[in-house]
This record gives structure tokens, sequence and C-alpha cells, in this order.
């Protein structure tokens, strides 16, 4: 047998098992959506307080008033 037709078989039984075995993984990912760990409440759900470096601001915040430069004598 040429070695290409070697190189041809075992390139498809790869691809096979490979395809097999993510189908599998797949399956058993599946999410019950009928067990639940909530409690029946609300979802609190609160982000993050981030820190900005200064002069950045998120763009829903309040605008700054920008300073009035000051006169010196």
């Amino acid at each position: 047998m040429d070695s290409i037709y070697l190189d041809l078989i075992l390139s498809g039984l790869t691809y096979v098992i490979l395809t097999y075995l993510t189908f599998q993984l797949m399956k058993s990912r599946k999410v019950n959506k009928h067990e639940d760990d909530d409690e029946g409440g609300i979802n609190e759900f609160t982000p993050p307080n981030i820190d900005l470096p200064p002069g950045v601001v998120w763009p829903d915040s309040p605008l700054l008033k920008k300073r009035k430069v000051e006169k010196a004598y």
C-alpha cells in the first residue's frame, strides 16, 4: 500500500474519532433548565465598582463643570 493511501485512511479515521468525541462532549454539557439554584427571588446583580484613572468618566455619569481659571496677580 502506498504511503498516500495510509495517510488518507489515518486522516479519515482521526476526523471520525474527533467528530464523535466532539458531539459526545457537547451532549454531556446540556444545561438542565428545570433545576434552579434560585429560591424564587429576584436575581440581584451588582456590577463591580471599577476605579477609573483621573479624567476618564463613564458615558452615563453626570457631566462635570470645568473649573474657572483664576487670575493670579
